[in-house]
């Protein structure tokens, strides 16, 4: 049963990845263009337009993708193997999680794990850390931030899970919605002092477009809740019609 599974979550996930590349190349793609244009200018203030678009030019002649192929082909593969392997994990995790909590309501099941994991690998990270365009950052620092940034991932996974087990542990005493609240207001405590302990990181020009920057979060947030709300939906779909196979039913129960 895990493995098929596992097939089914990689299967939503390449769907996902696929309806994400969409989202991404409407409304984040543009953003990334502008942001680029503006680190051009600012590296290259005394070329008129004209010149700045013919050194732009030549500076894409050295490389080894150009810009278009970056934003079609190259935002598409990665969209689909990146959201594959979160279906893949996404599946793992829904049936560890279904053979304790029995099988009811497998689309509910889907689609929270599918939110704790926006919260985990994007929204959390990012209330700290958010995410800039190419243009934004020093590449010499890219290592620190990129393990500062791994870190808030790691501890906003502990904060879920601490958040999860404490709302359960409350559940007898406080009833199921106050256990929830319970849970939600713990893990925005412990989020809340995360941030504050951490380092903080600012290398954001004072001359960058703040109108740019804050589009550029709004689609990279967007772009990563509508891979998990369409990876939820669709792999709750899928493994809603195969618990509901008489002999995975009594698997589950003998499980």
């Amino acid at each position: 049963m895990t493995g098929k599974l596992l097939l089914q979550g990689m299967m939503a996930g390449i769907l996902a990845g696929i309806i994400t590349f969409g989202f991404a190349h409407i409304f984040g793609e543009p953003q990334v263009d502008r942001a680029i244009s503006i680190e051009e200018q600012l590296s290259h203030p005394h070329l008129p337009a004209s010149a700045e678009k013919g050194h732009h030019h030549d500076e894409a002649d050295g490389e080894v993708f150009s810009r278009q192929t970056q934003s079609g082909a190259g935002l598409l593969s990665g969209m689909i193997l990146f959201s594959a392997a979160m279906g893949g994990a996404l599946a793992l995790i829904w049936s560890f999680c279904w053979q304790r909590t029995g099988p009811a309501h497998p689309r509910a099941l889907a689609l929270s794990l599918a939110m704790a994991g926006f919260l985990v690998m994007s929204l959390m990270p990012g209330l700290k850390y958010p995410p800039n365009p190419p243009a934004v950052g020093d590449p010499s620092t890219i290592g620190y931030r990129t393990s500062l940034y791994f870190a808030m991932l790691l501890i906003s996974a502990v904060i879920i899970v601490a958040a999860a087990w404490s709302a359960h542990q409350m559940k007898r005493r406080l009833g199921a919605w106050n256990a929830a609240l319970w849970g939600a207001m713990s893990g925005c405590v412990m989020m809340i002092a995360a941030c504050m302990l951490m380092p903080a990181i600012n290398e954001i020009p004072a001359s960058f477009s703040a109108d740019v920057l804050w589009r550029f979060r709004l689609s990279a947030f967007g772009t990563q809740l509508t891979m998990w709300c369409v990876m939820g939906v669709l792999f709750g779909a899928f493994a809603e019609k195969i618990v509901q196979k008489p002999a995975l039913r009594q698997w589950a129960d003998v499980h």
